[in-house]
């Protein structure tokens, strides 16, 4: 797969998880901290917002990487979202094993382009080798 159709896929997904916590951020609240009430929910409810605001920002970063020539640097990249992506999906599921938060969405999204990228930067790598 190509990078710029990975990247491009990347931010899709990162735009959508960040338009749905910011039009919905009580909901993804209670829905990954059912428990919580009070100040508490409404301080969840905050850095909900400001989880938001970084993954839209990740978003316009990542929009704007697709552009990017060269094998080298686009393998770094690849490489780059490879790990990233795929330390948020461990981290993820390991909070969703031991019963600490409820997140079968992110765990998909991020395992889903970790596995994108991985392609990506393997195909890049390849590519460098044969030439």
């Amino acid at each position: 797969m190509k990078p710029k159709t990975t990247l491009t896929i990347t931010a899709f997904f990162g735009l959508v998880f960040s338009l749905v916590m910011f039009a919905a951020p009580e909901f993804i609240t209670r829905e990954q901290f059912p428990n919580s009430e009070g100040q508490e929910f409404s301080d969840l409810v905050t850095v909900r917002y400001a989880i938001a605001s970084l993954i839209l920002a990740l978003v316009i970063i990542t929009y704007h990487l697709r552009n990017i020539e060269g094998l080298a640097f686009q393998a770094n990249i690849m490489r780059g979202y490879t790990l990233a992506f795929s330390v948020v999906c461990i981290t993820t599921i390991i909070l969703q094993i031991l019963g600490k938060i409820s997140a079968v969405p992110p765990i998909v999204g991020t395992g889903l382009v970790a596995a994108l990228s991985f392609v990506s930067w393997r195909g890049l790598v390849k590519d460098s080798g044969q030439n």
